[in-house]
Order: C-alpha cells, then structure tokens, then sequence
C-alpha cells in the first residue's frame, strides 16, 4: 500500500524525478500523466478498504486526496473543469468503494456468523438426539430388567403359592372322601378357577420375558411365541429361516424379539388377518427380519415417527427400539393389501456366530 502511495506521489510530481519527467505525458493508455496519476492513486485506497476496513480506506483516501490537490497550484498549466471532474470523481469513486467493501464484508461476516449459528444449532441437535437416544436406552434397560424381576418372582413366588393352595385342596379333598356332592363340587369348582389362574400367570410371565429367549435365543424364542399368539389371535404364522443362523448380543436379540412380539400383536388387534409370513435371512451384509400379513392394512404417513400423533404408540416404539440397536426399520401399507414390516441389522462386529 505504501509503496502504491510513493508511486502515485511521483506520477503527480515528475518533476522530483528526472527520468519520470522525460516521459510522454499522453503516453498512459491515452491519458495524461497527471490523469493516469489519479487513477493509480485508487488502488492504495482499494488495498487499504480491502485489506483493513473502511477506516484505513478513508484515511488512505485523504492522504491521496492530500497528495493530488496540492498539484493543482503547483502546475504551470491552468487548472480545467477536468481536472476538477476528475478529482470529485476519484473522491466519489474511492467513497463508493469504501462503502461497497464495508457492505461486503459486512455481509460476509454476517454469513460467516449465521453459518456458525446453524453449525451450532446442528451440533446442539446432535447432542440433544443423542442424549434422548441415550436415555431411551437406558429406560428400555430399566423396563427390560423390571419385566424380568416381574417375571422371576410371578414365577418363583405367585405360581408357587397357587400351586401350594391347589395341592391342599387336593390333600384336603382326599382326607375327607366322604365331602356333600354340593361341597366337593365346590372344592373342584375352586380348583378348576386355580389353575386356570396358574395358567394366566405363567402365561403372563412368560409374556413379561420368556425364559426361553435368555437360555436359548431368538430363533426358538419367536417359535414358541407365534404358536402362542396363533391361538390367541386366531392367525397361522409361517417362519422361514433363510441362510446359517448366528446369536446377537441379548439386547439386540431382545429388541428383535419385541419387534415380533408387537408386530403379532398390532396383527391381531387390528389387521383382521388370517396369514401371518416371518421370514429372517441371516445374509453376509445384514440380518433381515420381516413380517408380513393379508390384513386389511392402513395408509402410513412419510415417517414413522408422525404415527404417535395418530395414538400409533406401538410403531413409533418399535422403530426407536430398533434404532437402539442400530437396526433399520421400514413399514409397507396399502389399504385392503396387508402390510410389512421389515428391520435391517447391519452386520455388526460384535455379534456372535452360532448354529441354533
């Protein structure tokens, strides 16, 4: 910038230099020396405005306007409108340009900003989703380990003690053969409604966490399951397994295992089918679970998510269940067609292999 300065300076006062003196005055693209001097003397202001802001730029803009205005008393020719015209326009001009790199950077900092805004915005998302996730997670885990401890002691505790009271009615019955006909059908009427209730509470356990899914996997766990709900929700359920079946770690098999389990169940309650197709394909990419029936099906939104402001808690639930594992989950609806459900397990590094 200074060096810009000094050269303007000289195409002013020539005649500081003598070999700048000696050059052709209307030699600079058609113009005068004097004239193309004037000229130069922007590009100092452009440098400075550019390079250190619209104060610099002023200020450097004075220092040329100082150093091109004494030349006009100092020349021996007269002073012409041109000259003046062209002073006010390299003042106006060096203005304009002040004002227009102001407004630029201006801008500029103001997208810079907005753009760090949104960076943020983005990464305070991320980490809002990810602590969501996180707590979703933890809450499946607590819900899980609360079904189990509900499980163990309907099991250890409530089944026994119905049994225990059967047991003594039957050892009461057999001290006593000589009970009314009208007593000794009420014992047995007592009886019948104890194992029906020992019947629903294994039953119920075994909902809340089927033993079978922690001492053998998911594969006989979903066998044991659809027979169940076959019964209950008067469908046929047909599994296919496709390729060498392997384990998972016990939350993914879990989270799998109640996908299907709220799959038949959101069949039974509102699809109206009589077919039920379970498909899982153990590929080399990917395990692929599907479940799919001849329901009267729905119309589903673009997202799954939308379903819960339709009361549709049981899908969005499965879709974050999946996410937790890092599955993909995907619905397929047409009205009067069935729908399907389908989850993609990406093969992951820790799950592990195993024949059933």
């Amino acid at each position: 910038m200074l060096l810009l300065l000094i050269g303007g300076f000289l195409l002013q006062y020539p005649q500081l230099i003598p070999f700048v003196d000696t050059l052709d005055p209307n030699s600079f693209f058609d113009l005068s020396r004097h004239s193309f001097g004037r000229l130069i003397m922007l590009l100092p202001v452009t440098y400075a405005a550019l390079v250190f802001g619209i104060r610099i730029g002023l200020l450097v803009l004075l220092a040329a306007i100082s150093i091109i205005v004494p030349n006009l008393f100092i020349l021996e020719i007269p002073i012409t409108a041109d000259d003046i015209i062209e002073i006010i326009g390299i003042v106006i001009i060096g203005l304009v340009v002040n004002l227009w790199l102001e407004s630029y950077e201006t801008d500029k900092h103001h997208r810079q900003m907005a753009y760090l805004r949104l960076e943020n915005a983005q990464r305070e998302l991320q980490r809002m989703q990810q602590n969501l996730r996180f707590y979703l997670k933890q809450i499946t885990i607590a819900q899980e380990e609360e079904r189990r401890r509900i499980a163990q002691e309907l099991h250890d505790d409530t089944a026994q003690d119905l049994i225990a009271i059967s047991r003594k009615i039957d050892g009461y019955m057999s001290l006593h053969p000589a009970l009314p006909s009208s007593d000794e059908a009420y014992f047995e009427d007592v009886h019948q409604h104890l194992n029906r209730t020992l019947s629903s509470v294994r039953r119920f356990s075994q909902d809340l966490r089927p033993s079978v899914l922690d001492d053998l996997g998911l594969i006989p766990a979903i066998e044991w399951l659809a027979p169940e709900l076959d019964k209950h929700f008067k469908f046929k359920t047909e599994i296919q397994i496709i390729g060498k079946p392997r384990r998972f770690p016990v939350e993914t098999e879990l989270v799998l295992f109640r996908i299907v389990q709220e799959s038949l169940r959101n069949i039974g309650k509102h699809a109206f089918a009589d077919k039920v197709w379970l498909t899982i394909d153990f590929s080399d990419q990917a395990t692929y679970l599907t479940i799919k029936d001849n329901g009267r099906g729905f119309n589903p939104p673009e997202r799954i998510g939308d379903l819960a402001v339709n009361g549709k808690l049981g899908l969005t639930g499965m879709q974050e269940r999946a996410r937790l594992i890092g599955a993909n989950l995907k619905i397929d609806s047409v009205p009067s067609q069935g729908t399907t459900v389908t989850v993609e397990l990406p093969m992951a590094t820790d799950s592990k292999e195993h024949t059933y």
